[in-house]
């Protein structure tokens, strides 16, 4: 299985489909999924902290410094530079793929095409945005 998802999706699409209602089948296609989409989380996340180590104040052994609210002091000047690399990083497309079982892709689709639960604000667009995936993902010829 292979979909491309902006990576400020990843951070979203863990809550949102665990909290997706599905018995059966289902669910294990979603809990199968989530184990890649993990990865590719995971990957994100260790280049937020490769961003915060070239930018955030640092600790003595070279590690950002970050508060437990999660809060971190950015080096002087360095805000717009940040904030610009930040905004590159997050609008980057992350692919999410690894070997799973041969209708994998298939089911998945149906589980959002079927999906009845009412969605708005950030949770429609992220819906969407799995939908837009998920369709483009089976095409040969997809971006």
């Amino acid at each position: 299985m292979r979909i491309q998802l902006k990576n400020h999706h990843l951070i979203p699409i863990i809550p949102f489909l665990k909290g997706m209602k599905l018995k059966g089948e289902q669910s294990r296609a979603r809990s199968k999924f989530l184990v890649i989409a993990l990865e590719a989380y995971t990957a994100l996340h260790e280049s937020e902290v490769d961003l915060l180590k070239e930018y955030a104040v640092l600790d003595g052994e070279g590690e950002p410094i970050i508060a437990k609210d999660g809060s971190f002091t950015l080096k002087d000047g360095c805000v717009k530079e940040y904030l610009a690399e930040r905004d590159k990083l997050f609008n980057e497309v992350a692919e999410i793929e690894g070997a799973t079982y041969a209708e994998h892709m298939t089911l998945m689709r149906k589980i959002l095409l079927d999906y009845d639960e009412e969605l708005d604000g950030e949770n429609a667009a992220l819906y969407d945005a799995l939908c837009d995936a998920f369709e483009k993902g089976g095409n040969d010829h997809a971006e």
